[in-house]
């Protein structure tokens, strides 16, 4: 069974943060960030990092998802720095449109 995964945007630390909820008790344990810098018209994504005991259960993707959601949503164009991102844009062509 695949953990309950949450994905929030904490603009303080210019990221994204993925939380693995535990089913009993609610508590959220930080899974993975996505780093980014914003730029005029740009959101270029720097990083991607999922800690190792969280690897596998489709986290980065998830946090690569949130980014180009929010990017559509802002009408800004990503710049895909990170190779997780570059690697995920290939398994992901209708996502494109959006890189800058």
């Amino acid at each position: 069974m695949e953990p309950e995964i949450a994905v929030a945007e904490n603009v303080a630390r210019t990221r994204y943060e993925a939380f693995v909820i535990d089913e009993e008790t609610g508590a959220r344990d930080l899974a993975g960030v996505l780093a980014y810098d914003d730029g005029e018209g740009t959101r270029t994504l720097l990083h991607t990092v999922v800690w190792e005991e969280h690897a596998g259960h489709g986290i980065g993707g998830r946090l690569a998802t949130r980014a180009f959601d929010d990017a559509r949503e802002r009408g800004v164009k990503i710049v895909p720095v990170c190779t997780f991102v570059q690697g995920w844009l290939e398994r992901h062509p209708d996502r494109t449109s959006l890189v800058a």
